[in-house]
């Protein structure tokens, strides 16, 4: 027979342990859910830090310990696009789609992860991938210009230039992005073509929308080059240094006129110009180099393609072995 005492000894030591495991469970539920917020607050403010890997190493954690949701799995794709992860980018931003489907951010970051696997792999396919994501984004957002100039670069990336210029026109209508930025982007697909007039036509709309554009002015002397029509080339790389003297690169494309007409003596000063207003301009070093080499000034020669070597130049590291100089 059980006694009394002992019947309420064991009914004390189960209820006793029954409230020692719940209070157990209870801590384990509360502190796994402060865990987690503790840690989606550090990945955030490592990405804000641009810290970009221990942004993602924490988000990975907290997804571990069972954080989910759209802006969760939005945000550790950000950093993981950071880091060149594009495709488990793709799969947690195609996640994030699922649970919030009208997110312009999601699907602008989508077309941007397919442009970026697109460009190291030079597929066709992944760019128009890219550009369906982003004209979903465009639905959703139709006043973010970042979106029409990525469209843009997606067609022209693989020979779709008439698109690229329907999404720019459109962008143009919208009366609320840079005009001027838009048409020199189009001038930039008919160039592309080979359609120098065209290009011509709208660089100098270009200019029209805003007269200190000078890389615009820059693109129609270029045309004009392409045309042979050095004159008018000249006189628009000229434009472009009244409008801003302190730019070096017309300076630049003046003297390659000149040398392509090989009047290397003539080319020289406008390089030196070029070089007062950026001293470590690597194209400018190059072909001063250059130029110095054709006069027969070889020691000058040496000298300017040693610094565009040092600046980068695989070119000059080229002209220099070519011309028996020990680059060590």
């Amino acid at each position: 027979m059980v006694k009394k005492n002992d019947l309420n000894f064991k009914v004390s030591l189960i209820i006793t342990a029954g409230f020692i495991l719940l209070c157990a469970a209870v801590y384990v539920v509360t502190n796994a859910g402060y865990s987690k917020d503790v840690i989606l607050q550090k990945a955030n403010a490592f990405y804000s830090d641009e810290r970009y890997f221990m942004s993602a190493k924490y988000f990975s954690k907290a997804l571990s310990l069972g954080a989910s949701g759209p802006e969760i799995y939005r945000n550790y794709a950000a950093a993981l696009l950071r880091l060149g992860n594009y495709d488990d980018a793709v799969k947690y931003l195609l996640l994030s789609a699922e649970g919030d489907p009208a997110n312009y951010e999601t699907y602008y970051s989508l077309g941007n992860a397919y442009y970026q696997k697109a460009r190291l792999t030079n597929s066709a396919g992944k760019f128009e991938q890219a550009a369906s994501y982003l004209e979903k984004a465009a639905s959703l957002s139709p006043e973010t210009e970042k979106t029409y100039l990525l469209i843009g670069n997606c067609y022209r990336s693989f020979g779709q230039q008439e698109n690229a210029r329907a999404w720019y026109r459109r962008a143009l209508l919208s009366g609320n992005f840079s005009q001027a930025g838009f048409y020199n982007l189009i001038g930039h697909t008919f160039k592309e073509e080979g359609r120098f007039k065209e290009a011509i036509d709208y660089y100098t709309r270009a200019v029209t929308a805003d007269y200190s554009f000078v890389a615009a002015y820059c693109n129609i002397g270029d045309m004009y080059v392409k045309l042979n029509d050095f004159g008018s080339a000249q006189l628009y790389y000229e434009k472009a240094i009244s409008v801003n003297p302190d730019f070096a690169a017309p300076y630049v494309k003046i003297g390659m006129l000149l040398a392509e007409q090989n009047k290397h003596d003539e080319a020289v000063p406008w390089y030196l110009k070029a070089l007062s207003k950026n001293a470590d301009d690597e194209k400018a070093n190059y072909l001063l180099g250059t130029a110095y080499n054709e006069m027969g000034r070889k020691s000058d020669a040496v000298e300017f393609l040693k610094k565009a070597a040092y600046l980068g130049s695989d070119e000059a590291v080229y002209e220099l072995r070519n011309m028996g100089v020990d680059l060590r």
